[in-house]
């Protein structure tokens, strides 16, 4: 007789977690990626101040994610959690488009923006991407929800590969609305309502259990799990495979977190593209990274979360090469479209598997939370490619980002999937 299926691993709910991958990217293409930073520009005539924004919000999700598994774990209102930071993410990004105006100042005409309009927005940003960042830890924390461990590659490999999906549909739409108004700040506005609405079936159709003592949040819990944080950063120390991993995650996060951020403005500055022309590459990256995005889990699936990693940076680097030696489009487009969306998709997909694979059952959100730190403090290589850029030049900047990515490889190559054991009672 047949075994029966997982009851984790049922469509609906896979396919509903999935979802919010294919919204929340929504936010990170439309505002952190394509707009957000040419709009600052255009407003105060420097990348410094998005940068420091940007380093400044990820500094303060990673002091709050270290415990925010942790609760979740312990309170069982992961989905509780994740719907109210991605409601705090949606408003502040709506804002942005409030505040500012960039069809009044445009600095390199001689009119920047006021101080305190720059501020407002940067507030606005810095508030978006701090509840963005804090909803993905309970967003990972419910991947074991909804797959049984040897699909959980497959199914977070979906979720990326929906993820760049979303960034197809929404991205023509945002440059649509900015066209027809004739202002930018209408697409933080349309990725607001966009990222909300296509996160509802994951609220809808994914259920968690509630775990057997379940508890309420208290000064005592919080107290108690940084206790517990500590613990297990001592218990790292001593499994240096796993300690490796967590190290090269956050030097080769830093440098993801980098491109992200700062891909169409290199497009337009520093390789010449026009508007149109750059919001087009990232269209095309984002078409690419869906196919390699779900190639990726099952990669990672078949030859093991580490040896994936290394493929994932392996792209990266040689697209940064690539991108910074030549501007020829027939060179650099297939490039970053191969190599570099191949390489961003596959460091999310494996990185999540790799955590599952050594993180104790029991302590699989404590684990994404540590995660979750080598994601959010690696930024400083945002508010660094923003000053190269501004000092140097964007080639320049772009290939200072090889030094942590080449060091964060070394670490990932000592990495090993190592099962970390309980922390005593």
């Amino acid at each position: 007789m047949a075994p029966q299926p997982c009851p984790r691993d049922r469509p609906l709910p896979i396919f509903s977690w999935a979802m919010y991958d294919f919204a929340n990217t929504i936010y990170s293409a439309v505002v952190v990626t394509a707009f957000f930073p040419v709009f600052m520009a255009r407003l105060a005539g420097r990348d410094l101040y998005t940068g420091i924004a940007q380093t400044l919000s990820m500094i303060a999700a990673g002091l709050f994610v270290p415990i925010a598994g942790a609760v979740a774990d312990r309170t069982g209102r992961a989905k509780r959690y994740l719907f109210w930071f991605t409601l705090a993410c949606c408003g502040a990004a709506a804002a942005i488009g409030v505040v500012a105006n960039d069809r009044l100042y445009d600095a390199a005409a001689g009119s920047p923006a006021p101080g305190l309009v720059l501020v407002a927005a940067l507030a606005c940003f810095g508030i978006a991407n701090l509840a963005y960042q804090a909803s993905l830890v309970f967003y990972d924390c419910l991947l074991p929800v909804v797959a049984s461990p040897e699909r959980q590659g497959r199914v977070s490999g979906l979720g990326v590969g929906l993820g760049y999906l979303g960034v197809v549909i929404a991205l023509p739409i945002a440059q649509f609305a900015v066209g027809a108004t004739g202002a930018m700040r209408t697409a933080f506005v349309v990725a607001g309502v966009a990222f909300f609405a296509s996160s509802l079936p994951a609220f809808l159709y994914v259920h968690a259990p509630p775990p057997a003592d379940k508890a309420r949040v208290t000064r005592q819990m919080v107290a108690e799990q940084f206790r517990g944080l500590g613990r297990t950063l001592r218990r790292l120390w001593h499994v240096r495979p796993v300690l490796c991993f967590f190290v090269g995650n956050f030097l080769c996060t830093d440098v993801v977190n980098a491109l992200i951020m700062w891909t169409r403005s290199y497009l337009m500055k520093g390789a010449g593209y026009t508007e149109r022309g750059s919001l087009g590459v990232l269209v095309g990256m984002s078409v690419s990274a869906f196919v390699l995005g779900m190639g990726m889990g099952w990669l990672t699936d078949r030859l093991g979360s580490k040896r994936a990693l290394l493929a994932a940076t392996g792209s990266l680097g040689l697209c940064i090469v690539v991108a910074a030696a030549t501007r020829e489009p027939w060179v650099v487009i297939p490039t970053i479209l191969v190599f570099g969306s191949g390489g961003l998709a596959g460091v999310w997909v494996a990185g999540r598997k790799f955590v599952l694979d050594v993180a104790p059952p029991e302590q699989v959100g404590e684990f994404f939370g540590l995660y979750g730190v080598t994601q959010k403090l690696s930024v400083f290589g945002c508010t660094l490619f923003a000053a190269m850029a501004d000092w140097a030049g964007y080639r320049v900047a772009l290939l200072s980002l090889l030094a942590p990515l080449a060091l964060g490889m070394a670490f990932l190559a000592a990495s090993r999937a190592e099962r970390a054991t309980s922390a005593p009672a």
